[in-house]
């Protein structure tokens, strides 16, 4: 069976000033664009959003779970979404990260089978958090983490097994270049180089 998917698309996109969901990449927008590049290889996709029917008029085959807190940053997200989700765990990512490839993904996934999370170990980056598998053994940590504005990484390691993947090992099985996969889309000029860098990956 083909392993769930989760797309975090909430958050006030205050540098983009615009929903980073609704840009324009490629043929289509953003979330457009993540939806079809993982929908063959995971089994259903669920998109984290803030208010249900965010993205409704889209018409994609995916199932919308709303935010239970908000204001908390990827965090809620993927706190409301191991509440919903009907299957025991799910690869959890983000729309800033538009060029990770689902190989890596399934890798991580796959690497999370005798595991309650697996994360790769990007010295500290944010992506590390939003570019992993969460069972839903992971509801407390990420509970208190929340409730009790406590480090995500320390909660998650005190009451979860974790697998942690290392950077080097990520590169070993990434598509891309590391840094590419990574690459993060977080205001208009990173929005602006990574239309150039689609452009590039599209023409090869």
């Amino acid at each position: 069976m083909k392993p769930a998917l989760v797309i975090l698309c909430g958050g006030n996109s205050l540098r983009m000033g615009t929903d980073k969901a609704l840009l324009p990449f490629g043929e289509e927008c953003l979330l457009e664009y993540l939806v079809h590049k993982f929908s063959s290889d995971f089994g259903k996709i669920y998109l984290s959003v803030t208010h249900r029917g965010d993205y409704a008029h889209l018409n994609l085959d995916v199932t919308e779970i709303p935010d239970i807190y908000h204001d908390v940053g990827p965090l809620g997200g993927i706190l409301s979404s191991l509440s919903m989700i009907t299957e025991d765990r799910a690869f959890f990512i983000s729309l800033e990260t538009p060029f990770l490839s689902p190989s890596l993904c399934l890798h991580l996934y796959e690497a999370s089978e005798n595991y309650d999370a697996a994360t790769f170990d990007l010295r500290n980056d944010y992506t590390g958090i939003v570019a992993a598998t969460y069972s839903k053994k992971c509801l407390s940590a990420f509970g208190s983490s929340i409730v009790f504005k406590q480090n995500i990484s320390s909660k998650l390691n005190e009451k979860c097994m974790v697998k942690t993947i290392s950077f080097e090992e990520a590169a070993s099985w990434a598509t891309l270049p590391i840094e590419e996969e990574f690459y993060r889309l977080t205001d208009r000029d990173s929005y602006y180089f990574a239309l150039f860098k689609l452009l590039n990956i599209q023409s090869k």
